[in-house]
């Protein structure tokens, strides 16, 4: 079968199990270890019917210069913040996102999820997503280092949490931003979720203007160390 007739399948099969459902179909895995996993999954109505920008081309490096303006921040007027992926995060998950978003078509969403072990009945887990729509990179947490016991009751009756990693476990207040601010869009038509059901922390980047920018200070430093 191949991959258009099993698009097609996945949406007839999302229709009849109901749509008013965060879609959890994936339809090609990029990265799968026990602790990681990098996937595409087909959205039913991605970026209001318009469609993702994908494919999108991007190299490591730009991938890494994105992600390390990605913030959390907490609080009431955001006095606390911390970058949302460390260094090794960064590393590990950058190829993997680029080569998602080379292969990813209109109607699909990269998705990640990563766990980490704290003792012997505990993990902690961040997932969540990223897309280009609109001109904009938006990146998701659905779950930002999230506690939970290694293994959840539900998984008993529902697909295991690696498998929805749109989905929140543990909503927590905060939000994403994007450092420089200036190219961060305060007011996006992309996001996803609802207020019925929450929305996981999601923010827009204007990715090609902030790498635009980088690639003109790189320039310039290479021309004054040339003086």
């Amino acid at each position: 079968m191949n991959r258009f007739a099993r698009l097609m399948g996945l949406m007839v099969a999302g229709i009849f199990l109901g749509g008013c459902e965060t879609p959890q179909f994936q339809t090609m895995s990029i990265l799968d270890t026990p602790n990681r996993v990098v996937a595409l999954r087909l959205m039913s109505d991605p970026y209001g019917g318009k469609g993702y920008d994908h494919p999108v081309s991007l190299t490591k490096e730009e991938m890494i210069r994105i992600i390390q303006g990605v913030r959390v921040e907490r609080g009431l007027i955001g006095t606390s913040q911390h970058v949302a992926f460390s260094d090794t995060e960064i590393q590990l998950f950058a190829p993997h996102f680029v080569k998602a978003l080379e292969t990813a078509t209109k109607e699909e969403m990269v998705t990640f999820f990563e766990t980490a072990h704290i003792d012997s009945e505990h993990d902690l887990t961040t997932s969540g997503g990223l897309f280009v729509a609109g001109g904009n990179l938006y990146v998701i947490l659905s779950n930002f280092s999230v506690e939970t016991r290694g293994w959840q009751d539900n998984e008993r009756y529902e697909a295991p949490y690696r498998n929805r990693p749109l989905e929140q476990m543990d909503p927590q207040p905060g939000r994403l931003v994007f450092v420089p601010r200036e190219f961060m869009v305060e007011s996006p038509d992309g996001e996803i979720g609802s207020r019925f059901k929450g929305k996981p922390w999601q923010v827009a980047i204007r990715y090609k203007d902030f790498l635009q920018k980088i690639t003109a200070l790189t320039e310039d430093n290479k021309e004054i160390k040339r003086k």
